[in-house]
């Protein structure tokens, strides 16, 4: 779906975790990849939610019409009306990619994109306005794993997609966590056994049916407690888990079983 905000025009094919990003102007594509390159991530605004984690492969295209392949995957999304704005994490971003976008933009003042970039942490922040995502992005883990404990809403929103196992423990222990973080936990391929088994433990998380249906989803779930959830799910979802492919084969026929007992005669 296109998008086009501040001299970038975005083309998303979601279906094939896809996305062109063209820069109408050098000066867009150079801002852009300043702080992009710098911080190891960047924000696009998009049409609607890309899945979370999923890789995607990007084309940017710059005024001369050369491009440059990369891939990145969305680790937040930000809702901004009735589009949203994602913050992408570059996983394959090399020494030899940046020689190339260096190449693309061709001869300036200074030479090299990294030479533009913040020189500090604050910088960065100030430049990158008020999303908070880079700002933990600087962290070490031991402050993340901190903040995981006091986090109001915005940070929470980011620390439930943090990568250690460590920060989200530490989050179901904070006390304004809401069923929307829980779900992102419970969801979260970082999230260990101990903590999956912790959400499970907590009555007020399993009254909610999407964080009952997240757990069983989640393969790292211990299979004794996706099995005991697996019995409150409603029958679409049992449906959906019966399929091959689709859970744990044990799960996978227990949903089945549970399926076929629904439909036989009382």
């Amino acid at each position: 779906m296109p998008a086009s905000s501040n001299g970038i025009q975005i083309e998303a094919r979601f279906d094939e975790a896809r996305i062109r990003i063209l820069f109408t102007t050098m000066e867009a594509m150079q801002t852009f990849f300043k702080e992009a390159v710098a911080h190891g991530a960047f924000l696009l605004q998009l049409n609607e939610e890309p899945e979370p984690f999923a890789t995607f492969a990007f084309a940017a295209r710059a005024a001369s019409g050369v491009e440059l392949n990369f891939h990145a995957m969305p680790v937040q999304t930000f809702h901004r009306g009735k589009g949203c704005e994602a913050a992408f994490q570059f996983t394959d971003w090399s020494e030899d990619l940046t020689r190339q976008l260096e190449s693309m933009m061709g001869p300036s003042p200074k030479d090299g994109i990294l030479d533009k970039a913040p020189s500090s942490p604050a910088d960065a922040g100030e430049n990158l306005g008020t999303s908070p995502i880079f700002r933990i992005r600087e962290m070490e883990v031991a402050q993340r794993i901190q903040l995981a404990l006091k986090a109001d809403r915005g940070d929470r929103v980011i620390l439930c997609r943090d990568t250690m196992a460590p920060v989200l423990l530490n989050l179901l222990s904070n006390p304004q966590l809401d069923a929307e973080n829980v779900l992102a936990i419970a969801k979260s391929p970082y999230a260990s056994p101990d903590i999956l088994q912790r959400v499970a433990s907590d009555r007020r998380w399993l009254a909610n049916a999407d964080i009952r249906i997240a757990l069983v989803r989640n393969p790292k779930t211990p299979t004794p407690i996706a099995q005991r959830l697996l019995e409150t799910l409603p029958l679409n979802e049992l449906r959906t888990l019966a399929k091959v492919g689709n859970s744990k084969e044990d799960l996978r026929r227990m949903a089945l079983a549970l399926v076929m007992k629904s439909h036989s005669p009382r």
